[in-house]
């Protein structure tokens, strides 16, 4: 497997965990983020019917002869209206129970019956019921079918006693739906995104792959002895590693050719040196002096070949130490940046969820604002009404005054008359003070309803400016998860270029190792063979002898050097 092969696989599989890791983590966070919001719009609308019935009168909570739950004339079992409009609205089961028994709900069963007359379980009774709290679950059965189910207790307006309870549902199986839509859409974007990341990861690396293939091949031709070679101006003006890489490889390639040269020219002069030898004996001493200034020339360029060779193995090496800990450095920086994004994106989701819940908690409370403006209109209508029997009953009153005058001008005749006129009179008398009791009902009616109305304007004002402050705390995170989104990619760049870095030191200082070896080697050489010339300075008789062996060397030496392309 090549090296781009290997970098692409180990950059691909951390990338297709992680998109595993963010879809098992989101699941969990909208399941947990779902069941909060869910139990507090149940509160919600619990508290929201209990406050209603509250403000109808206070009179305690009864069952009349038909076994229907009231509170004082208003007939609690008969307001399915308003709990099917909530379930409507909000797909929230609503119910009221007087003790444990259920006498109004919204829920129905299999055959469209509502679920009445059934009690509640052991376990909300004693909490409930039993010691005034209030109470979630999200394993409750209505009708055979799960909820998510929340109660709160139903006081009496005189003594405080828990009289019975509210209870506000939702189906676990609408709730599941939505889950699954959200997950579905967060899987999507998951996958999109590893595509995406794949994609860029590709074109990294391959441009890595690219630049540093120029620098292989380079050495390559090292190896083979072709100095020849030439750099594009562009791998050597590039400023990372990469291009010192290069920029090292161009200058160890000049080194390389000028040391060859120097062997090159001292091969033909020890040529040369053999030849005359062999024919001029007694310029022997001259030739010596000129090969052994050459061959210490030859050492002194070996020795400072083998000191470059091993300065640079020892920068590469350093080199990579600093590589390691940048990546090291990186990848902790790459968890943290990872944390916070599902962090930000777990609190959108939460966001999101409050904002569904507040605007179903505001249509809601538009549908009883509007009802409470309607049992206003009727309270005026009535006391218009009212007036209209006062008017009617002083008429009368006037009118059996005059009848009864007219009664007495009669004398005895009009005896039968004046009875009728009494009892006309007092039939006004009495539709008066029906009038009069009727107008203070009204308007307590009127009054309460007025206190509703700014109650509910209050309530409006409120969720309104909540979800002011919840879309600018949404804009805030969004836009901490986009720039933690962009800081990630940098970081996933970075990270692969290091490790393709360092990869292809390790390949560098091997080879820069190899040809350090070999200028020591060569540096030994040349130092015995200076210490050869200088012991034939001094058996000069034996020179004629060894031409012959001298001239082979030269050749031998010719040979190896042919093998440099320069």
């Amino acid at each position: 497997m090549k090296l781009k092969q290997k970098i692409l696989l180990i950059a691909l599989i951390p990338l297709l965990i992680l998109g595993v890791a963010i879809t098992v983590v989101s699941n969990k966070k909208i399941n947990d983020a779902m069941k909060v919001t869910i139990s507090d719009g149940l509160r919600g609308t619990a508290t929201a019917v209990r406050s209603t019935f509250r403000k109808m009168n206070s009179e305690p909570y009864t069952l009349n002869e038909n076994n229907e739950l009231v509170k004082g004339d208003f007939n609690i079992s008969q307001q399915v209206d308003l709990a099917d409009d909530i379930k409507e609205v909000s797909d929230i089961d609503v119910s009221i129970y007087f003790g444990d028994t259920r006498y109004m709900t919204s829920a129905k069963d299999a055959s469209g019956q509502r679920v009445l007359g059934t009690l509640s379980d052991t376990t909300v009774k004693d909490n409930v019921l039993g010691q005034g709290k209030e109470y979630f679950t999200d394993n409750v059965q209505v009708s055979g079918q799960q909820y998510f189910g929340y109660y709160i207790p139903l006081f009496d307006f005189e003594t405080g006693e828990t009289v019975g309870m509210v209870f506000a549902g939702m189906q676990k199986e609408i709730v599941d739906s939505q889950i699954r839509q959200i997950t579905m859409i967060i899987v999507a974007l998951a996958v999109v995104l590893m595509i995406f990341c794949a994609v860029l990861i590709f074109m990294i690396v391959g441009k890595m792959s690219k630049r540093l293939n120029i620098g292989v091949n380079a050495l390559e031709q090292v190896a083979q002895g072709k100095l020849n070679f030439k750099f594009d101006d562009d791998s050597l003006r590039q400023t990372d590693e990469v291009g010192e890489i290069c920029r090292a490889i161009k200058k160890l390639e000049e080194n390389l050719s000028d040391i060859i040269k120097n062997v090159i020219a001292g091969s033909k002069e020890l040529l040369e040196a053999s030849d005359n030898l062999r024919n001029r004996t007694s310029i022997t001493s001259e030739h010596v002096e000129q090969m052994e200034k050459a061959v210490n020339e030859i050492a002194i360029g070996a020795g400072s070949q083998a000191e470059e060779t091993q300065s640079a193995t020892e920068n590469i090496i350093l080199m990579g130490n600093m590589i390691e800990e940048a990546a090291g450095e990186l990848d902790n920086l790459n968890h943290k940046a990872r944390n916070l994004k599902a962090g930000g994106e777990a609190v959108m989701d939460v966001i999101r969820e409050l904002q569904e819940s507040n605007a179903k908690t505001g249509e809601s409370i538009d549908i009883i604002y509007e009802q409470t403006n309607v049992t206003n209109e009727s309270a005026q209508k009535i006391k218009e009404a009212t007036a209209l029997i006062t008017n009617i009953a002083e008429e009368t009153n006037l009118l059996s005054l005059n009848a009864s005058i007219e009664a007495a001008r009669a004398g005895e005749q009009g005896r039968g008359f004046a009875v009728v006129a009494a009892q006309i009179q007092k039939l006004a008398e009495q539709s008066n003070e029906s009038a009069r009791q009727i107008e203070r009902i009204i308007l307590s009616l009127i009054e309460d309803s007025d206190k509703s109305v700014i109650t509910m304007n209050e309530v409006k004002e409120i969720m309104e400016q909540q979800s002011q402050n919840v879309m600018k705390t949404n804009e805030q995170v969004a836009q901490l998860v986009e720039e933690v989104e962009q800081s990630i990619g940098v970081i996933d760049e970075v990270s692969a270029k290091i490790a393709k870095i360092n990869e292809a030191r390790s390949s560098v200082v091997d080879t820069v190792q190899n040809l350090s070896a070999i200028a020591e080697e060569n540096a030994a050489s040349t130092e015995e063979t200076s210490a050869s010339v200088t012991e034939i300075s001094g058996i000069i008789n034996e020179i004629a002898d060894e031409a012959h062996e001298l001239k082979t060397i030269s050749n031998q030496m010719d040979e190896t050097m042919s093998m440099f392309v320069l």
